[in-house]
């Protein structure tokens, strides 16, 4: 459903209706909302790829709209995912020069994105992408624990189950070849990784992994960017599953499968070298790429941080949120002394939440 504000010129969306899509936001609510938050010629910060950035679905936690969406949305309500802390954040720091957008669709995965195929999602983000706008992409994760091809599970199940912690910690390396650059990503079941990356590993089946989470992701931001290049692209690493068992989600039997219920430590170590060898060494020419990890932030420690052992709560997007804008804005680097009073913790949850 679509409104008109008191002054009958700005279209607002109803706040259950754009809440309402399991698989992201309608393509339609988003461009209804888009003109409406450009007002005053800010910057996006678009999200892009999966759950772990399109958590709203998990929870019905929701609290009064701002930065612009109170002006987009009718009632003026948000629910409190991760694009809702990106803008909470950007509105305690004085960036109101900027806001977040969420264009990531839940329960993807890089499989939906091969063959040359973007969602309706991205292609809503590469239409509207310009040189002053950013975007953090998040993707891979759901290849793992939700819909692994059979080259996926050839692969990870014995770096997870018999590769030894130390030859992850101490000697992993990869250089798998590139071979999506003549021919472009064929999906194939993970064929191509798995050709490319089979002997360009130690220990073996880490070259494939290094493929997934560097040259397909990178294929992907590609396809995503098409010829615009936005001021900066943040490329994220998964963070830690909740390493509880006792909280149960629906990721559990995957879980079990790679070995994470009885020693979480190896699929940690899995991700951490992945994101050293694949994720910290994606270059895009004509923008700024900023590697962050999501595990260092969301660690597997405390439940509270998640939904289902796999998704972020609203205590664990908020925690996102922080440092996804200080490596946004500053590199990933201690934010400057002078807005470091403006950089404070977000209040607490029951004190905005309804």
């Amino acid at each position: 459903m679509v409104r008109h504000s008191t002054d009958g010129v700005e279209e607002q969306v109803d706040f259950l209706d754009f809440y309402a899509e399991y698989h992201g936001h309608a393509v339609a609510h988003l461009r209804r909302v888009l003109p409406t938050l450009r007002q005053g010629r800010r910057a996006a910060i678009f999200l892009a790829g999966d759950s772990s950035l399109d958590n709203k679905y998990w929870f019905d936690a929701h609290a009064p709209a701002l930065n612009g969406y109170e002006r987009a949305l009718s009632p003026p309500e948000q629910k409190l995912d991760v694009a809702y802390w990106l803008n909470n954040e950007l509105v305690r720091r004085g960036r109101t020069d900027l806001f977040a957008l969420n264009a990531a669709v839940e329960a993807t995965t890089l499989d939906d994105r091969a063959r040359g195929a973007l969602l309706p999602q991205d292609a809503f983000v590469r239409e509207h992408l310009t040189r002053a706008d950013h975007v953090v992409v998040s993707i891979g994760g759901n290849d793992i624990a939700l819909a692994p091809t059979l080259c996926t599970v050839i692969n990870a199940l014995p770096l997870v189950r018999c590769a030894p912690a130390l030859a992850l910690r101490r000697a992993a390396c990869a250089c798998p070849p590139d071979p999506y650059g003549w021919c472009g990503d064929l999906g194939c079941q993970g064929a191509q990784g798995c050709a490319a990356g089979v002997c360009c590993g130690c220990p073996p089946g880490l070259g494939y992994m290094v493929d997934l989470f560097g040259h397909r992701v990178r294929q992907y931001v590609l396809r995503l960017l098409g010829a615009r290049r936005p001021a900066t692209v943040v490329i994220c690493m998964i963070y830690f599953p909740d390493a509880g068992r006792a909280s149960g989600g629906w990721a559990d039997a995957a879980l079990g499968a790679l070995g994470y219920d009885a020693a979480p430590h190896r699929l940690q170590l899995l991700i951490r070298a992945v994101f050293e060898l694949a994720t910290r060494r994606i270059r895009i020419e004509g923008t700024r790429v900023v590697p962050f990890a999501m595990f260092d932030v969301l660690d597997g420690r405390d439940p509270r941080d998640y939904v289902q052992r796999v998704e972020p709560s609203p205590v664990g997007g908020a925690k996102l949120s922080r440092a996804l804008l200080d490596a946004l804005l500053h590199g990933g680097e201690q934010a400057p002394a002078a807005t470091a009073a403006a950089e404070r913790a977000p209040a607490p949850l029951a004190a905005i939440m309804r």
